[in-house]
């Protein structure tokens, strides 16, 4: 995965998505159940939107390879570090949570699974992990991606998608004990990060209905796992 590639996504004029906006509900559940004064770290942040939401009552961190992606998240995240995440510069058990949406999926097996490694790495002992990656199972998702490859206009650079079942497995090996798997944005997009069809307040009323939905993780948009680090690095 180049940083060249991923420069050229964080310098373009970005929307707010409809799946970004799932990402943000569902953010600020989890700051819920967090301390105050928890460390966050976000082990591929890009914009760093999702920190924003955690940095008023904690330290929050923003990890990236591109500096055109840290150049967007400094405003929301207490310090954002330039750096991979095959090796994070932070010691062992230094944060309280560590998370990423729309990162492991572009690392072939089992560099996968070493990146998951490396973030419970820099967990703290029953600190929790959230992975978030492209669902298998969502029609709309991996048809949209076929068109865009077959165009020659997907954006993202090499990327696998998950079932629950793989991600789960991927979890496993990484000696992580899963707590619950979810997903995210049921319905097919009305915006994604630079186009939309609908003004934002009109997605949002829309996407409200997604509450009622259930088993989304065999056909969102996403699937993501919530995991507990139950063991000392």
């Amino acid at each position: 995965m180049g940083e060249e590639i991923w420069e050229k996504v964080w310098t373009k004029n970005l929307i707010t998505s409809d799946y970004s906006l799932k990402y943000l509900d569902f953010i600020t559940e989890i700051e819920k159940d967090l301390s105050p004064g928890s460390k966050i770290l976000e082990a591929g942040c890009g914009t760093g939107q999702t920190l924003s939401l955690l940095s008023e009552r904690h330290e929050t961190y923003g990890l990236d390879i591109a500096r055109a992606a840290l150049n967007l998240a400094q405003d929301h995240c207490t310090f954002p570090v330039l750096g991979s995440i095959f090796n994070i510069p932070f010691g062992d058990d230094s944060f309280d949570l560590v998370y990423n949406s729309g990162v492991i999926e572009h690392f072939r097996e089992p560099t996968n699974v070493e990146a998951i490694k490396e973030m419970a790495r820099v967990t703290k002992t029953s600190g929790r992990i959230i992975i978030i990656v492209p669902n298998t199972l969502c029609l709309w998702y991996k048809t949209g991606k076929f068109v865009a490859v077959m165009m020659k206009n997907f954006e993202f650079g090499y990327e696998e998608d998950y079932s629950p079942r793989r991600i789960e497995g991927a979890i496993q090996r990484a000696g992580l004990t899963i707590e619950k798997i979810f997903g995210l944005q049921a319905l097919p997009p009305l915006a994604t990060n630079d186009k939309e069809a609908l003004r934002m307040k009109w997605r949002k009323k829309i996407g409200r209905i997604e509450r009622f939905f259930p088993f989304k993780p065999y056909y969102a948009y996403t699937v993501g796992v919530v995991a507990r680090k139950t063991y000392t690095s």
